[in-house]
C-alpha cells in the first residue's frame, strides 16, 4: 500500500463574483514511504496546492486523500492538528523564523504548541540543530544568521517531531545557487535516513538530478505519464 495516495483530489475557489478557480482538478497520485519526489510545474499549476493538501494545511473540496492510514479528507480539525505534529514535516521558501526568538527556539516551536517541557525543547532542539550542522548558531537571533543558516534552521524546526513525511514548497527560492545546493544536499541527507520527500521545485534540472521520481502538474492536473 502506497504511503501518500491521492484519487481525484480536487481542490476549488471562490474569487470575484462567484468565479471558480480549480487549483487542482482531479489529480491521483500514489507516493511510497522512502521515495524523493519532485513535483514541478510552472507557476499556478497546482503544485502548492498539492503539497498542502497533503500536509493537511487545507482541505481538498473532491476526491480522497490518504497520508499512512489515515484518510485527510475526512479528519476533523482535532485529528487533522494532531497529523500535521506527528506525521509531517514542513520547510516553505520563506523561513518563518520568528525575528525574536534564538534559533534553538524557533526549532522548537513545533513542541512547545505540542506541550513539550522547556528542557526536554531545547535538548531536542540542539540535537535538531547538530543535525543540520548548526549547534554553535543555537542561541543566534535570526538577523544575526545568513538566509542559508535560516534555512537550515527551517530544515531542523521540520524534523524536530521526526515526520515520517517532510513537505519542502520551493526550499532553495530565496537562495544564491551555492546556498541552495547545501540545502539541497542537507535534504539529501535527510532523505537516506528513510524520511518521505516530496519537494515543489520550479527547476526541472535539480529535480532531475535530486529526485528519485518526477511528477509535473499542469493546470491542476498531473500531465501525462506524470504519476508513472
Amino acid at each position: 500500500m502506497a504511503f501518500v495516495e491521492t484519487l481525484d483530489l480536487a481542490r476549488s475557489y471562490r474569487v470575484g463574483r462567484g468565479q471558480r478557480v480549480d487549483a487542482l482538478a482531479g489529480v491521483s497520485l500514489r507516493v511510497e514511504e522512502g521515495e524523493f519526489v519532485g513535483l514541478l510545474g510552472h507557476s499556478g499549476s497546482g503544485k502548492s496546492t498539492l503539497l498542502n493538501l497533503i500536509g493537511g494545511l487545507d482541505r481538498p473540496t473532491g476526491g480522497r486523500l490518504r497520508v499512512g492510514d489515515a484518510w485527510l479528507d475526512t479528519l476533523g480539525a482535532t485529528a487533522l492538528a494532531l497529523y500535521r505534529r506527528r506525521t509531517v514535516g514542513f520547510v516553505f521558501q520563506s523561513f518563518h523564523l520568528s525575528p525574536r526568538l534564538p534559533a534553538w527556539e524557533n526549532v522548537a516551536l513545533p513542541l512547545r504548541f505540542a506541550g513539550v517541557g522547556r528542557g526536554e525543547r531545547r535538548q531536542r532542539a540542539h540535537a535538531a540543530l547538530e543535525r543540520v550542522g548548526l549547534l554553535p548558531r543555537a542561541t543566534h537571533q535570526p538577523a544575526e544568521l545568513s538566509g542559508g543558516e535560516q534555512q537550515r534552521v527551517a530544515v531542523a524546526r521540520g524534523l524536530i517531531q521526526q515526520p515520517r513525511l517532510l513537505l519542502a514548497d520551493e526550499p532553495t527560492g530565496n537562495l544564491d545557487t551555492a546556498t541552495g545546493a547545501q540545502i539541497l544536499d542537507l535534504l539529501g541527507e535527510v532523505h537516506r535516513g528513510g524520511t518521505t520527500l516530496l519537494m515543489v521545485t520550479h527547476d526541472a534540472q535539480t529535480a532531475r538530478e535530486r529526485a528519485g521520481r518526477l511528477v509535473r502538474l499542469q493546470d491542476g492536473r498531473l500531465c501525462a505519464g506524470a504519476a508513472a
